[in-house]
């Protein structure tokens, strides 16, 4: 889950239609359904938040930041959801669940007073529609990728996809290629070809050798091998349209996800995922009443129209004033829920909402205030600070010449000074990132990487692509969504890269839709961006950077990185034959001292085995990113802070580390209220 959302991926081109649509039907409905612009003059809710900026959507499914997903947390539900003091999944809409032993089947007991704020009975069938209309492309959820370690949802999602990508693009340009090219190509002419058809994308979740081998080579290649690949293609477009008919005849029906009954759903994942319990409690997994999207379409999330089945319900929503969730009355643990209403209140003046804050307008300020005060700040009784599993980095479009220079891209990472942001710029205790995954992960060791501030190094790489002194580099633009942390951090960044490499760097600001926009099309140099993390595993943060990945937008394509990606999420294929794999690592040592207890151990033994294996592959997926090619600029690890009043009982730092929820449900309000010390 991003701060700043993030999105291009299989499905992106209907995504974009489809979200424009939206927001053009909720400009419209605005009236209709009696959302507000001006601020009320009603009672303020028993607790005040800030907010940061107004949620695109309420829409569980389309739902991508913290700014939106605080909110779905409190109106939606999964099967499970997270306990606040262990930050653990629980049950939620699930009463429980059983796993089979191989880790592969789960069956979940739907809660017999489970209902939805309209009243309906919440059941099974309603995860099979929320599930599948996650994965329908027309959709275009930006999260649907979520849910690719159940059985056939990833075909479901993308495979159409991918097959039509293999029939009207990368077929033609073969076979025109060809034509050009009768004798075979150079490396240099098969390189381009490959990188400027983004091949590695649809053929990501296939496992063909013949195709591979073509695809990593970095030789050139016959006039036999051209014709080998143009029949790889077709073999591989058959297998694709092939896979996606049967997800399709199967999927929500007798595959994958089925509801046995009212109270029973069963999920069949296609390989073990350790993670799998902390999706249930993820936004994107929340059912969606069927009924009410068809009656209203792009407008059932708004006010008037909402039906959700979470501890709150919507009240209210005052444009650029506030969002008031209100108690529900139909949640089946009401009893357990104390505050009686919330008002999230935007605001993306961090000053404008520490002084709100001061004044008694708002009880809660999550990480939305002045990070230069935070020396300051942190003195005080109701300042909190927790290490987040969240990483705050750039993005460098590798599709523009220089940046699709590796040289030129390890550069821009070696010449800034972390340090320096950290300590002086926001003074929080974030700790500076020359990784991409947070450490603390249980299991998972990073290798070592080669990103560290060495100036001299930096100029040395720029020289040797052709631009001594920076001289002859083109002007650069650095992006970053409207937000005064965001523009304090890009112009000490932009001011490091001008001294340190002589290159001319100018950081601009775009509002948040119009961001989004830009970095989706690709349409920017360099451009800020935030992690946080879906669950406790190494595979949500690097599984956005496989060709065409949902969070991708880089351009980033890299057949190895794509190949250790999909082991580690399903390691049956790598177990069975690792040599092709392990002859391109560069610690294969380790791993193939697992495989025999992979094989053939006992079942604990074997699981053991293979979750080292899979941390391996992490590990050296990560390698590529921090000691090779460097798509991103890693800058520092998040400290999740703010300020909270005392009278707010039920609040747990840890559940803000988590990154996964506000926790809602579990504050309520003793003691005088006023303003803080």
């Amino acid at each position: 889950m991003a701060p700043v959302s993030s999105g291009a991926r299989a499905a992106s081109r209907p995504m974009y239609r489809t979200l424009l649509g939206i927001l053009a039907a909720f400009a419209v409905a605005l009236a209709a359904v009696g959302l507000t612009f001006s601020a009320t003059r009603e009672s303020p809710a028993d607790l005040r938040v800030a907010n940061g900026t107004e949620p695109k959507s309420l829409d569980p499914q389309l739902t991508t930041g913290n700014i939106e997903s605080y909110i779905s947390d409190a109106l939606f539900e999964g099967l499970a959801r997270y306990d606040a003091a262990t930050v653990r999944p629980v049950p939620g809409v699930a009463e429980s669940w059983d796993i089979s032993p191989d880790g592969l089947h789960y069956t979940f007991h739907i809660r017999k007073n489970a209902r939805w704020s309209d009243g309906h009975r919440l059941t099974a069938g309603d995860f099979v529609y929320a599930w599948k209309r996650l994965l329908d492309p027309s959709v275009g959820a930006e999260v649907a990728y979520l849910l690719f370690p159940v059985a056939m949802a990833e075909a479901y999602n993308t495979f159409d996809e991918h097959a039509a990508t293999i029939a009207k693009k990368l077929l033609p340009a073969l076979a025109a290629l060809r034509a050009r090219s009768p004798s075979g190509l150079d490396a240099s002419s098969w390189q381009r070809f490959l990188s400027e058809n983004k091949v590695n994308d649809p053929l990501r979740p296939l496992d063909d050798a013949a195709l591979d081998a073509l695809v990593t080579r970095r030789g050139g290649v016959t006039a036999a091998e051209l014709d080998a690949f143009r029949a790889g293609l077709e073999r591989a477009r058959e297998l694709l349209s092939s896979q996606a008919a049967e997800a399709r005849a199967h999927f929500g029906i007798d595959r994958g996800v089925v509801a046995r009954d009212d109270a029973t759903l069963e999920v069949e994942l296609h390989a073990e995922a350790p993670y799998f319990l902390q999706l249930m409690a993820h936004h994107s997994s929340f059912p969606v009443p069927r009924w009410a999207l068809e009656k209203y379409g792009d407008r059932w999330f708004l006010p008037a129209t909402l039906v959700s089945n979470g501890p709150f319900r919507l009240e209210r929503w005052v444009v650029n004033d506030h969002l008031r969730v209100a108690r529900s009355t139909t949640y089946w643990g009401k009893d357990e829920v104390r505050l009686g209403s919330v008002d999230f209140v935007p605001g993306e003046s961090q000053m404008t909402n520490l002084n709100l804050y001061l004044t008694g307008a708002l009880d809660w300020i999550p990480d939305y205030f002045p990070k230069q005060l935070g020396p300051e700040l942190r003195k005080r009784k109701d300042y909190y600070g927790v290490a987040g599993l969240s990483v705050y980095y750039y993005r460098i479009n590798t599709t523009r010449p220089p940046l699709d220079d590796r040289r030129v891209r390890k550069a821009l990472n070696l010449v800034i000074d972390r340090a320096v942001i950290t300590e002086h710029v926001l003074s929080l205790g974030q700790l500076p990132a020359v990784t991409f995954v947070p450490p603390g992960l249980a299991g998972y060791a990073p290798a070592a990487s080669a990103i560290r501030s060495d100036v001299a190094e930096a100029r040395r790489l720029l020289a040797e692509a052709g631009f001594p002194g920076g001289k002859g580099f083109p002007h650069l633009g650095l992006l970053y969504n409207t937000n005064e942390d965001h523009k304090r951090v890009a112009e000490v960044v932009a001011d490091q890269l001008r001294r340190g490499l002589g290159i001319d760097v100018t950081a601009y600001n775009q509002e948040w839709q119009s961001f989004l926009d830009t970095v989706r099309g690709l349409n920017y140099d360099i451009a800020r961006a935030g992690w946080i993390g879906d669950y406790a595993d190494p595979n949500t943060f690097l599984g956005s950077w496989v060709t065409g990945g949902a969070n991708n937008e880089t351009g980033y394509s890299s057949e190895l990185y794509d190949r250790l990606i999909r082991f580690a999420s399903d390691l049956r294929p790598f177990v069975a034959d690792p040599e092709p794999t392990l002859a391109k690592l560069k610690e294969p040592d380790p791993i193939r001292a697992l495989l025999g207890p992979a094989r053939t151990g006992a079942p604990s033994e074997q699981r053991e085995a293979r979750g080292k294996i899979r941390m391996l592959l992490f590990r050296e997926a990560e390698a590529l990113l921090c000691n090779d090619d460097f798509p991103v600029i890693p800058l520092y690890f998040y400290v999740h802070a703010g300020l909270i009043r005392s009278y707010v009982r039920g609040f747990t730092p840890q559940t803000m580390a988590s990154d996964v929820t506000l926790g809602l449900r579990n504050l309520w309000i003793e003691g005088p209220r006023g303003a803080p010390e």
